[in-house]
């Protein structure tokens, strides 16, 4: 328990702290068949940065969150309530990034390794309008079914969410990136992500096209590394260090 409340503080640290932070939206593709999570999507990141004794070597702090497939939908009922199904993954990970020795090049290349846990889920919401009558006939119906006790038509905003699956994975991401500098407070971010999750089989790794008929773009590296998933980043950094170190 004692090393737990000791990983907490630095997690906290590294946030306070940071020297610098990366906010990037990409796009993600799956190195194989899997039973689920299984399409192509969009990513968000946001990563931390500390130096280290050494400018060069940084300690990041990274969110990173993938979207696999979002339907939505209106059900033909005299009620009418949007549905949206839903599959995404977040993760927290840490873990040292080794830039260019060079802190004043306009573009600083960068690689870096960081271990964390993932949470897969597979979601279904429900939205329907105000009140009718008086009474909200949705919310009630829901909390009929629920099986939750703390489910209270009172303490909901019209929308129901429905949890089918949810999973944690402990696992790691490989990064190539670069940092291009603008000013001294502001920059481009760009690179690749390699997730890497042992525990996450793959029902087949030697094909090129998934279901959809979308092709999946199965890199040497990917194969090399056995990464589950590859995301393509594009962003800004910003410099949180007042004495404009990067």
């Amino acid at each position: 328990m004692r090393n737990f409340f000791y990983k907490i503080i630095i997690l906290i640290s590294s946030i306070m702290l940071s020297q610098s932070l990366e906010l990037d939206f990409g796009w993600h593709n799956p190195q194989g068949s899997f039973d689920k999570y299984n399409n192509p999507g969009t990513s968000f990141r946001a990563t931390y940065s500390n130096i280290g004794t050494k400018d060069h070597i940084k300690y990041d702090l990274s969110f990173q969150y993938l979207s696999f497939m979002s339907n939505t939908w209106t059900e033909n009922t005299s009620y009418p309530m949007t549905v949206t199904h839903s599959e995404q993954s977040w993760g927290i990970l840490y873990g040292p990034r080794i830039m260019s020795p060079t802190r004043n090049a306009s573009i600083r290349p960068y690689f870096g390794f960081k271990g964390g846990v993932f949470l897969f889920s597979e979601t279904m919401k429900y939205e329907w309008q105000n009140e009718l009558d008086g009474w909200d006939l949705a919310c009630l119906f829901f909390e009929v079914l629920d099986d939750d006790d703390d489910f209270d038509c009172l303490d909901q905003d019209n929308s129901f969410r429905n949890t089918l699956d949810s999973k944690f994975y402990l696992g790691a991401i490989f990064e190539i990136g670069a940092n291009m500098k603008i000013n001294n407070n502001i920059g481009l971010d760009y690179g690749i992500q390699y997730n890497i999750i042992p525990n996450l089989r793959a029902i087949d790794t030697d094909y090129s096209q998934n279901s959809d008929n979308q092709s999946l773009q199965v890199t040497q590296i990917a194969r090399s590394i056995n990464a589950d998933y590859v995301t393509f980043y594009f962003g800004l950094y910003f410099n949180l260090n007042k004495n404009g170190v990067k």
